[in-house]
Parts: structure tokens; C-alpha cells; sequence
């Protein structure tokens, strides 16, 4: 299978839903994955965990911060969630960015590192 648990992943649900969210756990034998929804076009599912077949998800390895808007709530999202690693590896890469504005140089493609959300503080 090719998601780990605490991936960032997309897809639609059985009903067509589209979701957004992380892996909770994984079924191999019956290939349905749980996802706890972060975002939905049903807010009804936000804040839920449904099972989804493994082939309807796509892996999110990539997101382009390129806004002061996305780098702040990906910051608050680490602060919400008691994710220390996460938040200083976000500010610090937000602090790199902005000096790299300011000397003139061209913004970088910041890579999400995997969710730690599975993982004891």
C-alpha cells in the first residue's frame, strides 16, 4: 500500500465527498484506509474519520508556500496540534523565506514534512 500512517492525503469518499486529511490507520487485507477529515466540501464530515478505499486517496507530499496566509496557518495548525518539531521547522523556514525576499532572491518551495499527529509528544 502506499500510505503511512500520518500521511497527508485527498480523495473522495463513497458518497463523493471530497476530503482532506490524514491517515489514522491502515486496513492492508480490505484496502480502506481511515482519514480524519481536516477539510470537506460536506462540513458535516469536518472533524471525522471515515473509511475510504485506498485507490479514491492521492498522497499531498508537496504543498508550495508561496502566501504569508498559507505559512501562517500551517503554523497555527502546528501550534493547535502541540507540534513542537513542526512549528520551529515552519517558522524557521518562514524566516528564511522572508530574508531571502529581502536580499532579493527568489522564494523557495517549502516540502510539508509528514504529519506528526500519530506520534506521542
Amino acid at each position: 500500500m502506499k500510505f503511512n500512517i500520518s500521511d497527508w492525503v485527498q480523495g473522495k469518499t463513497k458518497d463523493g465527498e471530497l476530503i482532506h486529511g490524514f491517515v489514522e490507520t491502515i486496513d492492508i487485507l480490505q484496502g480502506f484506509v481511515t482519514v480524519s477529515v481536516v477539510k470537506s466540501d460536506n462540513v458535516e464530515v469536518i472533524g471525522k474519520t471515515v473509511a475510504v478505499r485506498s485507490s479514491w486517496l492521492k498522497n499531498v507530499s508537496e504543498i508550495t508556500i508561496n502566501d504569508a496566509q498559507v505559512f501562517q496557518n500551517a503554523i497555527d495548525l502546528a501550534l493547535d496540534t502541540w507540534d513542537e518539531a513542526w512549528f520551529m521547522e515552519l517558522t524557521n523556514a518562514k524566516k528564511a523565506s522572508e530574508e531571502a525576499a529581502e536580499a532579493g532572491e527568489r522564494s523557495r518551495v517549502y516540502s510539508f514534512p509528514v504529519n506528526r499527529l500519530g506520534q506521542s509528544a
